[in-house]
């Protein structure tokens, strides 16, 4: 656990040099600013030395913490999209509050290993607090004014009300088994009633918030809108590792078919309601924010079949981690554009906005529609294999259960649906007019961000074993 442990400690450093930082108006706040991004990259690069060096016990853990490929998979995940994140934040972090931004953030990077080495429901409650409390702070500190206010007053109510489902489904695993050890719970599975399942739809509930799943998806839109490109970004991947991870975590393979006949059926009426959801309102918007809110909703669904077939079929986890490393890339390669574009001066609030942008702004407008081509799922991006093997996986389960098979189309047929809305940001970008200023103010830390995300997204298509 040397890198979460390295991590969280960092951050509180960060947070402490919050107090000593000089103020007023004979502070260097570039200054602070490129210390606060330097200090975080170097504790993240410690944290991935840390795992590098790491020998890995025979001896799996049945105590807090258990080391296996899952914890291994959210590790390196959010060290990948902790690299991204703070790259955007070098020139978009609030400049009033640097030590508090960074050290927050870093505290949640440190997090998502912490949920997903869990081996107990307490430590698995700690890990996602650690990513819910630093992500209120955050989201009042980047943006003072009532639209940031309100979306920091919607994140906190709907947070704390889908901690309390969760809270409430774990107390009855806990009350099922009589331990809060998660292998303990696991092996129960087997002897499970109606009361357990119930527990587990309970904690489904608690973290469908965090995935932005159907019919806990409403906060995201108008947070998206009201807060920062950046923390955008960072709420649309962070929280939703940790969450899919969670549900790892507590599923397992081991349920039996009385626990499945309840869970799965669940699972694919969220999963529907998710994709179907987010796409037909995505298709509506012409807010960009809202648009990218509810595409980060439809991947959810995407995500939840992966995580059915894991469920029935013992299938392989990496099939869900390789489509989120694969989301993080395309996603917060997409909003890092957006972060330059609006650093340069552009406008990005709505769809209309990037009409022409590719004369206006070359190297970002090449990123998106990179990004773009990947959510649509083409081929030579990641992708495109992140959607296949997420659709493979669900017809292969359609052996035993035509329901699996019908999920599947749904998912062909939202995919379609989806290429509608991202077509339409990406026609927007080649709109010729000779009405068009450049904008020449460059940002280097975002157009790196952005072209580690474009590159990996491109070789991993060709190289997907290693997502």
């Amino acid at each position: 656990m040397a890198p979460a442990i390295t991590l969280i400690l960092g951050g509180s450093l960060l947070l402490a040099a919050s107090l000593v930082l000089k103020s007023g108006k004979a502070r260097d706040v570039h200054g602070q600013r490129s210390g606060m991004a330097v200090a975080s990259l170097v504790l993240l690069l410690a944290a991935a030395i840390l795992g590098w060096i790491r020998v890995v016990p025979d001896d799996l853990g049945q105590g807090l913490f258990r080391f296996d490929a899952s914890a291994l998979a959210s590790e390196r995940l959010a060290l990948l999209g902790g690299l991204i994140v703070i790259l955007m934040s070098w020139s978009t972090a609030p400049r009033a509050h640097l030590g508090e931004y960074y050290g927050c953030l870093i505290i949640m990077i440190g997090a998502v290993p912490i949920v997903g080495a869990s081996n107990d429901l307490v430590s698995l409650f700690l890990g996602l607090e650690l990513i819910s409390i630093p992500t209120y702070i955050m989201l009042g500190i980047v943006k003072s004014d009532n639209a940031g206010a309100e979306a920091t007053i919607k994140y906190f109510l709907l947070s704390t009300f889908a901690s309390s489902f969760f809270l409430l489904g774990i107390s009855y695993l806990y009350g099922f088994v009589g331990s809060t050890n998660l292998q303990v719970i696991q092996g129960n599975f087997a002897t499970a009633n109606r009361l357990t399942s119930l527990a587990l739809v309970l904690v489904m509930c608690g973290l469908a918030f965090r995935v932005t799943a159907v019919p806990f998806h409403f906060y995201a839109p108008d947070v998206f809108e009201g807060t920062s490109l950046t923390m955008a970004g960072i709420m649309s991947y962070l929280p939703k590792v940790a969450g899919f991870v969670a549900l790892i975590r507590i599923m397992g393979t081991g349920m039996n078919s009385q626990t499945l006949e309840i869970v799965v059926p669940v699972l694919f009426v969220c999963s529907a309601l998710t994709m179907l959801g987010g796409n037909f309102f995505a298709s509506a918007q012409n807010n960009l924010r809202r648009l990218l809110a509810y595409s980060s909703v439809a991947h959810t669904g995407y995500l939840m079949l992966a995580m059915t077939a894991l469920l029935r079929e013992n299938a392989d986890p990496n099939v869900l981690y390789s489509y989120l490393a694969a989301y993080a890339a395309m996603t917060l390669g997409f909003f890092a554009c957006l972060g330059e574009i609006e650093a340069a001066g552009g406008k990005t609030q709505l769809v209309g906005d990037l009409s022409g942008m590719f004369y206006r702004r070359p190297a970002a407008s090449i990123g998106m529609t990179v990004c773009l081509i990947s959510m649509i799922g083409l081929p030579l991006t990641a992708g495109f294999w992140a959607k296949f093997l997420v659709f493979m996986g669900t017809v292969a389960a359609g052996t035993k259960d035509p329901l699996s098979i019908a999920m599947a189309i749904l998912m062909a047929f939202n995919a379609v649906i989806a290429a509608g809305y991202y077509w339409r940001v990406l026609s927007k970008l080649f709109e010729n007019s000779d009405a068009y200023v450049p904008l020449r103010v460059f940002r280097p830390s975002l157009f790196v961000a952005y072209t580690i995300c474009v590159v990996l997204t491109v070789v991993w298509f060709f190289v997907p074993a290693v997502m």
